[in-house]
This record gives C-alpha cells, structure tokens and sequence, in this order.
C-alpha cells in the first residue's frame, strides 16, 4: 500500500511540474507575441515611412524634370509630349 501512495506521490509532483512549465511556457509565449507585433507595427511603421519618402522623391524629381534641369530634359520632353496629347485627345473629343 505504500508503494502505491509512494507512485502517487510521484505522479502528484509530475503533474505539478508540467502545470507549473505549462504555465511558464504559456507567459514566454505571450511575452514573443508581445515583441512580434511590436516588431510588425514597426515593420509597418517602416514600410509606411519608405513609401512617403518614395513618394518625395518622385515629386522632386517631378519638380526638377518641370524646372528643366538638365538631368532631366528628356523627361520634361516626354511629359510634356504625354501632355499635349492628352488635351489634343480632349479637343477631338470635344469637337
């Protein structure tokens, strides 16, 4: 009979050691998922900033081509082709 009490004893604190590893891998796994999407919020905090810069570097770009720089004649040509024709197509339409 005691070698019986003995097992259960033994099972007893088996059980208590997985709940209490349960329990600790349960709070490691909500503090990784804390870190995750603070990273995934800066991640998206990140794209958001290289796409406004991408954006502000095509309007300078824009505004240098519309200024006539010489680094971007053949641009401002083009646009201003692409330009022209658009209203040409307006006029015809209009006609």
């Amino acid at each position: 009979m005691s070698k019986l009490l003995n097992h259960i004893d033994q099972i007893e604190l088996r059980v208590k050691a997985l709940i209490a590893e349960n329990k600790r891998l349960q709070e490691e796994m909500d503090r990784r998922e804390h870190v995750i999407a603070t990273l995934e919020s800066d991640l998206n905090d990140a794209h958001l900033a290289i796409k406004e810069g991408e954006e502000a570097m095509n309007a300078l770009k824009t505004a240098n081509a519309m200024l006539g720089s010489d680094d971007y004649k053949t641009k401002t040509k083009l646009k201003i082709n692409a330009l022209v024709r658009e209203i040409d197509q307006c006029i015809a339409q209009l006609a």
